[in-house]
C-alpha cells in the first residue's frame, strides 16, 4: 500500500502494528473494487495490533439518495442497503480468501454497529452546535459545496444542508474512531485526503469546544492510502 499522507502516526508506528486500523467504504465511492477492497483487507489484518475493520457506510447513503434522487426516506433508506449489498459480497470475498489467522482479525460492519451512546452523545453535540455555532456551520457548508463542484450549482440550500447531515454524522467516527466489540479502531485509513482535513479542522479556533466535549475513546490517527501505483481518488467528499 502506498501511504501518502499521516496524522497523529508514522510509517514506523502502523509498521509496528501499534493501531487497529479501519476503512470506512463509501457506497458510491468507484475506488472500492473488490480488488481494492481485498487489498485493504489484506494489508489491515497484517498491520492491526487487535484487529481490522472493513466499515461500510450504508445508512449515511439516504441522504445523498434523497437529495440526488428525489426519494423520500424510506424509499431512500432501502436504496442505500440496495446499494450497500455489492460491497458487504466483496468485503466477505475478501475476508474469505485470507488464511484463517488473518481471517479471525477481521470484522465487517455496518453503520449502526457503531451508534453506541458516545457516537449518540458526539452527534447530538455537533448537530446542536451546527444549529447554533455560525462558524462551524458556514465551515461544514462551505466544505460539502467545495467537494460538490459544479453540481453546487444545480442544488438549492435546503439540499445543501441536508448533504451536510453526511458529514455531521460522520465526524465523530471521523474523529474519534469507535469501539466494536472492546476494540477501540483508532486508525482511520482512507484513499482521500482525510489527514489534511482533520489537521485543517482540528485547526480551527471554533471547532476548539466542540473537540473538547466530545466523548474519545484514546487517541485516533488518520492514514491517507492507496493502492501501489493507482491514481488518487481525490479528496475525502462525503455528501457526493
Amino acid at each position: 500500500m502506498e501511504i501518502r499522507d499521516l496524522f497523529n502516526t508514522t510509517r514506523e508506528a502502523i509498521d509496528s502494528n501499534r493501531w487497529n486500523p479501519y476503512l470506512g467504504i463509501s457506497i458510491k465511492n468507484k475506488y472500492f473494487t473488490p480488488e481494492a477492497i481485498a487489498a485493504f483487507a489484506a494489508w489491515g489484518a497484517q498491520h492491526a495490533r487487535d484487529g481490522f475493520a472493513l466499515l461500510i457506510v450504508d445508512i449515511l447513503q439516504r441522504i445523498n439518495n434523497e437529495v440526488f434522487d428525489k426519494s423520500n426516506v424510506e424509499k431512500a433508506l432501502s436504496k442505500a442497503f440496495r446499494q450497500s449489498d455489492p460491497i458487504l459480497d466483496a468485503c466477505r470475498k475478501a475476508v474469505d480468501s485470507l488464511p484463517a489467522g488473518q481471517r479471525e482479525k477481521i470484522v465487517i460492519l455496518e453503520w449502526p454497529d457503531i451508534m453506541d451512546e458516545s457516537y449518540v452523545h458526539n452527534t447530538r453535540l455537533i448537530f446542536d452546535n451546527f444549529r447554533d455555532n455560525a462558524s462551524f456551520r458556514d465551515y461544514i457548508v462551505a466544505s460539502v459545496s467545495g467537494n460538490l463542484g459544479n453540481i453546487v450549482s444545480r442544488l438549492n440550500e435546503e439540499k445543501i444542508l441536508t448533504l451536510c447531515d453526511y458529514v455531521l454524522y460522520e465526524l465523530s467516527e471521523f474523529l474519534c474512531g469507535f469501539m466494536h466489540r472492546g476494540v477501540h479502531y483508532d486508525l482511520c485509513v482512507y484513499p482521500g485526503s482525510i489527514a489534511f482535513l482533520t489537521r485543517d479542522l482540528l485547526a480551527q479556533d471554533f471547532f476548539q469546544p466542540i473537540y473538547a466535549q466530545l466523548r474519545r475513546y484514546g487517541p485516533l490517527a488518520h492514514a491517507e492510502m492507496y493502492l501501489e501505483a493507482s491514481a488518487s481518488s481525490g479528496r475525502h467528499s462525503p455528501g457526493v
